[in-house]
């Protein structure tokens, strides 16, 4: 479980995720380290900088004793996603009638994930990789919705917009409703037409999310965007870089990394090293330099 305390709080036995502020010692600065020497966690104290990240699960907590078992937040965690799935599916069960859904109707899923990445991001993203053929949509976009809200946070949000953001991974997909199941769990090479169909998803999920009340204008964008590139050749519209919002930059990383790095029936998962990798040397499909930012927050959250 990874926690932010203030510089002050810190003693020696805890697991240092990250010092964030101005540091410049060349021993402390390591981005991850066990707190052994009292002389460091003096200096940790005396540094003035703003908070630590500490891991409970490798260390201490700020009552000097050993953070909760790790088998612990694995179950809770899965119970987390059991319920998020049953809640998105009847969510998109909704869309599929023609029924409505707001905001307000996924609320309590976006915040019991929420509540699980607070508690350990790590845990909770390791749960959702295993999707099976009849899960991979309702899990993958409760992935994302997921990845949305640690990158959110990481680069210090405000709540209303990380709340929104997570709302916005979890519907991203949503067009996905109208592709034939065939062409989504096709195991081989997709044919012209059928890369046709799943190439519509961002623009029959748009006018989908459009007809719902009080849809935000930003889960909007990243519905219709999270496709796009930076170089200009995404879909559906080709958008030059300065069209793509922020929040849609941060979908299309959030998508691809959940995409690449899950279980599938036909494939096997690439670890985060592997698919960082591959995502950095894609030139022109990601905003590389919060490509980077993403990289450090994955780091922050012990995700591998």
């Amino acid at each position: 479980m990874l926690k932010r305390i203030d510089a002050g709080q810190v003693c020696i036995g805890m697991f240092v995720e990250v010092i964030e502020g101005l540091w410049q010692d060349p021993f402390l600065c390591k981005r991850r380290f066990s707190l052994r020497r009292e002389v460091d966690a003096a200096k940790i104290r005396k540094c003035g900088t703003a908070s630590v990240v500490i891991n409970t699960s490798k260390g201490l907590d700020t009552n000097r004793l050993p953070g909760r078992d790790v088998e612990i937040d694995i179950q809770a965690a899965r119970e987390t996603v059991q319920k998020s799935v049953q809640l998105l599916e009847e969510a998109f069960a909704k869309l599929r009638n023609g029924d409505g859904v707001s905001i307000d109707h996924v609320a309590p899923l976006i915040s019991s994930v929420s509540k699980s990445m607070d508690e350990n991001p790590a845990v909770f993203l390791s749960v959702t990789r295993l999707k099976s053929k009849d899960e991979v949509t309702f899990l993958h976009s409760i992935s994302v919705s997921a990845l949305m809200i640690l990158f959110s946070r990481h680069l210090a949000l405000d709540e209303h917009t990380i709340q929104i953001l997570g709302t916005a991974g979890l519907l991203h997909d949503v067009g996905k409703l109208e592709v034939p199941l065939e062409v989504l769990n096709k195991t081989g090479p997709l044919e012209k037409d059928e890369i046709g169909l799943l190439r519509g998803h961002p623009e029959k999920g748009h006018a989908i999310l459009s007809r719902q009340e009080g849809m935000s204008d930003i889960v909007l964008d990243v519905c219709l965007n999270h496709h796009e590139r930076i170089d200009g050749k995404g879909y559906p519209r080709s958008l030059p870089a300065s069209e793509v919002s922020l929040h849609a930059r941060m979908a299309t990383i959030c998508d691809v990394y959940d995409a690449i790095t899950s279980v599938r029936p036909y494939k096997a998962p690439w670890s985060a090293s592997q698919a960082l990798k591959w995502m950095f040397g894609a030139e022109g499909h990601f905003d590389r330099q919060l490509l980077k930012k993403f990289a450090l927050c994955l780091s922050v959250a012990s995700v591998s």
